[in-house]
């Protein structure tokens, strides 16, 4: 057992990356000067609210941390950002112990509600290499990266480390161009210092459907102009997996990809999960027009063809960075072409791509630990973070 403070507070939109900022300080401050402190963690409510999960070894321990209110600067720092006090509990904590408790935290790696991830770490001490997970969605807010989280849990019992990561996306403040971009990147860079558990010179980009854009887009960062969205990476990935993605962003806008989600009754894709926010479609259905392109890379080909070759794996420079493309043949939602067309473009400027075609394989199955190409997946994946192939 152990005494628990639970704080709630809200710190107003614009105060939100300062807060963010000065907590790491304002904890290193409480574990060197209050006595009892244990643990704190950071829980967001909603926009503008927070509550403070704080545990201590006594109520001495808590009062006495009371008494001393803002006493170092570095937590005079943090509460100077908090707009006001909406409550404070104090409870007393039981544990009810789980045999092999996964290890599993969520991170921000900015202020907005959208830049999280969810980092997954084996039993052992490391350092693990780590893979990053992109999910998909037509790039929109209905979707989110619970869609990956069978696919986070079967690596990390692999023994990889896995980095969940979400995004602004369109249909929520700061999604499409070049918020989107922007954030992939720097979730992928919060690797770099994150914890001492990960093997950053062993990272793998994974992503689904407009996910595998995204993660294909990303590991072509080192080759961006610098005035780009996403240039001068902090991490460079060892391997890249797409699953069933959208690389060709040009052909996409030709075909009004995406235009789908103007009717949110349209039948979906075969296994396709439902939105986990499905009050933003009517905005996003509203906004699609003729294809979802124009409001991710901000116009049309013709309009912005810049962003178009800073943006579409087809178009971009090469990476450097060994592929494995998985796309089934009766996917639905996006051409197998685009896959096969993009491996065969690494290969044509020398670099090392694998492409497997799924025979009736949907745009789902692909990204199914219960499929049987998942150990075709994984295999190439335990090739690239060991240099081995699997048994």
């Amino acid at each position: 057992m152990s005494v628990i403070e639970l704080t709630t507070f809200t710190v107003a939109p614009e105060n939100t990356a300062a807060m963010l900022a000065a907590r790491p300080g304002m904890v290193a401050a409480f574990r060197e000067d209050r006595r009892g402190f244990l643990a704190a963690r950071l829980v967001r409510l909603d926009e503008r609210t927070w509550l403070d999960f704080v545990e201590w070894t006594d109520d001495a321990a808590w009062d006495e941390s009371k008494a001393k209110g803002a006493n170092l600067p570095a937590i005079g720092a943090f509460f100077a950002t908090i707009g006001s006090l909406v409550g404070a509990e104090r409870g007393v904590r039981y544990d009810d112990a789980e045999e092999g408790a996964r290890r599993v935290r969520t991170v921000a790696y900015g202020p907005g509600p959208s830049q999280v991830g969810e980092l997954y770490l084996p039993e052992g001490d490391g350092p693990f290499p780590v893979v990053v997970l992109v999910h998909g969605g037509y790039w929109t807010a209905m979707w989110d990266r619970r869609q990956l989280t069978d696919v986070a849990d079967d690596l990390v019992a692999r023994g990889h480390a896995v980095w969940n990561v979400e995004y602004r996306r369109i249909g929520e403040p700061g999604g499409g161009w070049p918020g989107t971009f922007l954030d992939v990147a720097a979730a992928i860079d919060a690797l770099d210092g994150m914890d001492p558990a990960l093997d950053t010179g062993r990272v793998v980009l994974l992503g689904h459907s407009a996910g595998a854009h995204l993660a294909t887009w990303a590991a072509h960062r080192g080759a961006l102009p610098p005035e780009a969205p996403g240039a001068h990476p902090k991490i460079t990935p060892i391997g890249l997996v797409e699953l069933a993605g959208a690389l060709d962003l040009q052909a996409a806008d030709a075909a009004g990809f995406g235009k789908v989600l103007a009717d949110p009754a349209a039948e979906p894709p075969k296994g396709a999960p439902e939105p986990a926010r499905p009050e933003v479609w009517p905005a996003v259905a509203k906004a699609v027009g003729d294809g979802i392109l124009p409001l991710l890379v901000g116009g049309h080909v013709a309009d912005r063809p810049g962003h178009y070759a800073w943006t579409s794996p087809l178009e971009l420079a090469g990476a450097g960075v060994p592929v494995l493309a998985v796309h089934g043949t009766a996917d639905e939602a996006v051409p197998a072409e685009w896959s096969r067309r993009y491996t065969e473009k690494v290969t044509a400027e020398g670099g090392t791509a694998r492409y497997v075609e799924v025979e009736g394989g949907t745009h789902f199955d692909v990204v199914s630990p219960g499929h049987p190409v998942w150990r075709e997946v994984t295999g190439w994946i335990r090739e690239a973070v060991t240099g081995r192939e699997q048994a």
